[in-house]
């Protein structure tokens, strides 16, 4: 069963939870596992990373990913390029299990800008 969700954002917000989850991965890290490197609940990173959820990073977090990726400086997390549009709407397809109970796909089919 495969599931459309459209929702609205910030291009930031959308580039650095994208980011983050490239470091965590390329770094071998769960996302459990960069939840508790960062000191916040279990699942933390799970919501953050889940395109259901409404959770972010917060300016905060930005401290405590750069300690836990063992960057020096806030600014070596954030190299990535500077988002072209301020509010984007995002459209991801999610493929469930035959249950429906659990996401086993999730892809990102267009992004457009909000004008």
């Amino acid at each position: 069963m495969t599931k459309q969700i459209i929702f609205e954002t910030t291009q930031f917000d959308f580039d650095v939870i994208n980011h983050v989850k490239h470091l965590r991965k390329s770094n071998g890290y769960t996302q459990d596992e960069l939840s508790l490197k960062m000191g916040v609940t279990k699942s933390f990173v799970s919501n953050v990373e889940s395109y259901t959820q409404r959770h972010k990073y917060a300016t905060r977090h930005l401290t405590l990913l750069a300690k836990a990726f063992g960057f020096k400086n806030i600014s070596d997390l954030l190299k990535f390029p500077t988002p072209e549009y301020d509010k984007i709407k995002v459209t991801v397809e999610k493929t469930y299990n035959e249950a429906g109970t659990k996401v086993i796909k999730s892809e990102v089919l267009k992004i457009e800008p909000v004008e």
